[in-house]
């Protein structure tokens, strides 16, 4: 898979190897020095003038980073002054320095170009079954090492080129990325496909994705290696934070009635309050309250909530409860002290009263969850229950593409450890036919 490394002849040297030696020794020469120039800087972006952290000089530096610059560069970059890429110039250049043999291994690397496809199963240390998003082709590519990493449904930017035997091989680094953006990706896609299809209709599609092959890493940088963190809002439009107001009482007992006596108010299984409202959905819970001796503790999530709540306790129980001070905490924050704790156990060891997450009683909970999910409406589906969704033409494929991100997600998340499940009776309990089942 890894064909565009900078690695040195062998004793034993192949025609790949020989070819690869050959073609990237004429790619580094001075001459193309402009050349890398320009098409780092287009390849990496703003990445490249702002590496100055540790983290973006370890991808800049890495193998993986190297691979998929010089596979681009080797087959997609247009050499200055030229109407052909770096492969083609150095098939006319040095045609009497190769061997037939390595001219076909060239030519066929120049043809493979990055296009989508949809992982439709892995089969370990063998290959995987790939479904291109653009024809609807499918295929079987022989690989080894990259089934160790890659997951069923996700999405790869991939170049596929045939063995020469008749199977198809990955060339050039992968580009993997979750299921849950195939649409944003594909859709992007189709934009610049359009696009490009008015100013040269006569493009076939090898040439306008190896025209837009950059797009690929952009994408990847953008979504995979440096996403930007979610913009996390309430119902109402503000920003998330988690507040927690304190208000003192003489009277708790008291101040507990009043609270549970009120319609918004509702009594939960823990014996807190929940504070609920309007939304657009039925009723959405706007913070919970509890007593913990003679202080009430309103907690919520956003500082208008907890404004909002300040101002109703008080209308509701005048001077029987005095404001004391209200604690702020970012969704970064958080997150950062549950990592913190999380690193804490890990070096005491783990108690010894938890459970393994293994466990039967773990995929019962997973049963009961999805067993109430697939009645339950889901903003994705248009506020349908998948089983609503699965009855209509419409929203069906919404539900699939739904289903492959849970089973993206729950596999990828197993191997980290987490548990397993297996999403089959789901698929026969809505009636769907699972795809790209070989």
């Amino acid at each position: 898979m890894e064909c565009c490394g900078r690695e040195g002849p062998s004793a034993g040297i192949s025609i790949r190897d020989s070819a690869l030696t050959k073609l990237l020794s004429f790619a580094f020469h001075p001459a193309f020095d402009s050349d890398h120039s320009v098409a780092e800087v287009l390849f990496w972006g703003k990445f490249i003038r702002e590496a100055t952290t540790p983290e973006l000089r370890w991808l800049l530096d890495s193998e993986d980073a190297t691979i998929k610059y010089n596979s681009w560069f080797l087959f997609d970059w247009e050499a200055e002054n030229s109407s052909g890429t770096i492969a083609e110039l150095f098939l006319h250049e040095e045609h009497s320095r190769l061997s037939p043999l390595e001219r076909q291994f060239v030519r066929r690397l120049g043809d493979a170009h990055l296009r989508l496809y949809e992982v439709e199963c892995v089969e370990r240390g063998l290959g995987v079954h790939l479904l291109d998003l653009w024809t609807g082709d499918r295929l079987f590519v022989i690989e080894r090492e990259a089934t160790e990493r890659l997951a069923t449904w996700d999405l790869l930017g991939a170049r596929v080129s045939s063995d020469n035997v008749a199977g198809h091989i990955f060339e050039g680094g992968l580009y993997v990325y979750p299921a849950a953006v195939k649409d944003d990706i594909v859709r992007h896609f189709r934009r610049l496909h359009r696009r490009h299809h008015r100013r040269f209709p006569f493009d076939n599609l090898g040439t306008f994705f190896r025209k837009h092959g950059a797009v690929f890493h952009h994408l990847w940088l953008k979504l995979v290696a440096f996403p930007e963190p979610p913009q996390l809002v309430t119902a109402e439009g503000d920003p998330l934070v988690f507040c927690r107001s304190i208000f003192e009482t003489d009277q708790p007992d008291a101040v507990r009635a009043a609270l549970a006596s009120r319609p918004e108010m509702r009594v939960t299984q823990d014996g807190r309050l929940s504070w609920r409202g309007p939304g657009d959905d039925g009723e959405r819970e706007l913070g919970s309250w509890g007593i913990e001796g003679n202080r009430l503790v309103l907690e919520t999530t956003s500082q208008e909530r907890a404004a909002r709540g300040r101002a109703w306790l008080e209308s509701l129980l005048g001077d029987r409860v005095r404001y004391r001070a209200t604690a702020l905490e970012t969704l970064e924050q958080t997150m950062s002290e549950l990592r913190s704790r999380s690193r804490r156990r890990s070096s005491r060891g783990a108690p010894a009263n938890v459970p393994d997450e293994n466990t039967s009683a773990v995929r019962d909970l997973f049963d009961r969850h999805y067993l109430s999910w697939i009645d339950r409406p889901a903003p994705s589906l248009g506020n349908r229950s998948p089983r609503a969704a699965a009855r209509t033409t419409l929203w069906r494929p919404k539900l699939v593409d739904l289903l492959k991100q849970l089973e993206n997600a729950t596999e990828r998340a197993a191997r980290s450890g987490r548990p397993d499940y297996d999403f089959s009776w789901i698929w026969q309990e809505l009636g769907l036919s699972r795809p790209g089942s070989p």
